[in-house]
């Protein structure tokens, strides 16, 4: 290979020089481009802090002055909170909040200076903001604030000066807000101590309140207007849960007996709830639900004539009747409480026949109803002589019910049911039967196959009753009832609901005057709330100051109310002082059909 002339070396040698300073160059470039990029991400991200801190001087603004303007409605929750200080607003602590309200303001005053001073660097800027909320906060002393402003760098003479004078007149400001708090703290320290037994008494007038208005709310709902009602129907009510309580019912089963008797059976509204307490007593005493009492009373009282006292009278007598003859006492008198139509039929003497017919009944396994069948098909003389001869021929000996048709036409179902059962015959008689017989001595009396079986197999205690009747027995209470821990728990309960009852009332007015005060403001804001969505203030319109100093005032241009022209509304709340409700309403309508409202605050 031929070797390079030295021309030929030469210029690779000034090639590769040339190259070398290319990378050199090339290397500087990127680097003065890199240390731009870097002095512009720096300059974004301090314009964004500075941004930041501006934007937590307003928000800060904004919260301190919604919390200095709490509604209404906010202050009356607090009282039902228990925030007595917040809401009745303590001199001291008012004052300070006032003032921290305008320390805020006035730092966000100065940042909106400072965002237009013309500072070098936004780092400058940055630092005053931080500066002034770092003031506000109480994190800098007088002899801090020369150093923190030094600090900063700030060159141009009447930039740092404004700077400073804002500073020292912040920190002056937070100062007074410092003094005041201290006062407030010192007021509300006084203020703890003396609201603790305070606060504890709210709480109990609060409960006892609420308590009582439940009450009231309960009797409402199930019958109405209490104003029409009256006064007299409401006490009463009280006064029967009162009464029932120490047996562990409640108002809900005063309310519920009460609607039974007054709905069922005639008896005048006064006049259930007067017998409610007595109902339920007796309920809890025999064993029965609250509704099966009422019922069985309301029977007692509307088909044998008994006062209301005379029918918890008999229902216990009936009770302990069945309970002397070992037959199951409840079981007697849910059947009792079931047997409307039977003792429409049969009952005399005060409905004692009837709790007598049904002990039987319930030791025959029968129901009352189907022992009053019994003596009702009995009467039916043509059909019940003519089965009771058919039967006699297939049986093959002589059935005779006259006698029990004797009893059952006087309303003597007891005996009646005695001479019944003499005919059925014994039980070995009655498993020699065949079929056809069985069938013929049931239809005779007028009872199934298996009710005939059970008279058949219990007769002998169709004549256990002892010569008492049930109104011979005496009273007997719902506290029997119960365990004596229980009995001791419902009476702790009587005291409750009695000074709820008692205290009720008083607390109740005061409500009702709370709430005739927040009735016309709930109505003004209703109003504005309605325009917004539109409806039509033609329906409503009103030119008028009232009371509260709600002003009206209409104009159309070219014409009166309803004319073509333009009309403008405006509603203002001047004459309600404060800054609970600050109301500026503005309706517009244009003749177009269509319409718009500005409310301000």
């Amino acid at each position: 290979m031929a070797q390079l002339t030295e021309k030929e070396a030469k210029r690779i040698a000034d090639i590769q020089d040339r190259i070398n300073n290319g990378v050199k160059i090339q290397q500087k470039t990127q680097d003065d481009l890199d240390k731009l990029l870097l002095k512009q991400r720096k300059h974004l991200e301090e314009n964004l802090k500075v941004n930041k801190a501006y934007a937590k001087t307003t928000s800060d603004a904004q919260k301190a002055e919604e919390n200095l303007n709490k509604s209404l409605s906010s202050r009356i929750q607090n009282l039902m909170k228990g925030n007595v200080a917040s809401a009745i607003g303590l001199g001291k602590v008012r004052e300070h909040e006032q003032k921290q309200a305008d320390l805020t303001k006035q730092v966000q005053t100065n940042a909106e200076e400072v965002i237009k001073l013309g500072f070098k660097q936004q780092s400058q800027r940055l630092g005053v903001l931080n500066l002034n909320q770092d003031i506000s906060g109480g994190l800098v002393e007088e002899g801090d604030l020369t150093d923190r402003i030094k600090n900063l760098n700030i060159e141009d003479k009447g930039i740092k000066e404004k700077v400073t004078s804002q500073a020292t007149k912040l920190l002056t400001q937070q100062q007074g807000v410092a003094i005041a708090g201290a006062d407030a703290a010192g007021q509300m320290k006084l203020f703890n101590k003396l609201s603790v037994g305070a606060g504890i008494i709210f709480t109990a007038l609060f409960a006892i309140a609420s308590k009582f208005a439940g009450s009231i709310d309960a009797i409402g709902k199930q019958f109405g207007s209490l104003n029409v009602l009256g006064d007299g129907f409401k006490n009463e009510l009280l006064t029967s849960q009162e009464a029932v309580i120490g047996i562990g019912a409640s108002l809900e089963d005063v309310i519920a007996t009460t609607n039974e008797l007054s709905s069922e059976f005639g008896l005048s509204i006064d006049e259930a709830a007067d017998l409610s307490a007595q109902v339920i007593d007796t309920a809890r005493a025999v064993g029965l639900s609250n509704e099966e009492a009422a019922k069985l009373s309301g029977i007692l009282q509307t088909t044998s004539g008994l006062s209301g006292a005379q029918a918890e009278r008999l229902t216990e007598g009936a009770f302990q009747l069945a309970a002397m003859n070992r037959v199951n006492p409840s079981a007697v008198l849910k059947d009792m409480a079931g047997s409307s139509e039977a003792f429409a039929m049969f009952s005399k003497d005060g409905g004692d026949n009837m709790a007598k017919a049904a002990v039987q009944a319930r030791a025959l396994g029968l129901s009352l109803d189907t022992t009053s069948k019994i003596a009702e098909g009995l009467l039916d003389f043509e059909q019940s002589i003519g089965a009771e001869v058919e039967a006699s021929v297939l049986l093959g000996r002589q059935l005779n019910f006259q006698k029990a048709r004797e009893l059952a036409l006087t309303n003597d179902l007891e005996g009646a049911m005695k001479e019944v059962v003499k005919q059925v015959g014994t039980e070995a008689e009655f498993n020699k039967l065949m079929l056809p017989q069985r069938e013929a001595l049931a239809k005779s009396i007028g009872v199934g196959l298996g009710d005939l079986a059970k008279m058949v197999a219990n007769q002998d205690k169709s004549n256990i009753l002892a010569g008492e009747t049930a109104k011979s027995f005496a009273d007997i209470i719902g506290k029997d009832a119960m365990s004596e821990l229980t009995a001791t728990m419902n009476e702790l309960k009587i005291f409750g609901v009695a000074i709820a009852n008692t205290i009720g009332p008083p607390l109740m007015l005061i409500a009702k005057a709370l709430n005739f005060a927040l009735v016309p403001i709930g109505n003004l804001i209703s109003g504005i709330s309605q325009g917004a969505r539109g409806l039509n203030p033609m329906e409503s319109v009103l030119s008028t100051t009232g009371p509260t100093g709600t002003s009206s005032t209409f104009s159309g241009g070219g014409g009166s109310v309803g004319g073509g022209g333009n009309m403008n509304i405006n509603v203002s709340t001047g004459g309600i002082s404060g800054r609970d409700i600050p109301l500026l309403a503005e309706v517009e309508f244009d003749g177009s059909g269509t319409e718009s409202l500005s409310a301000r605050g």
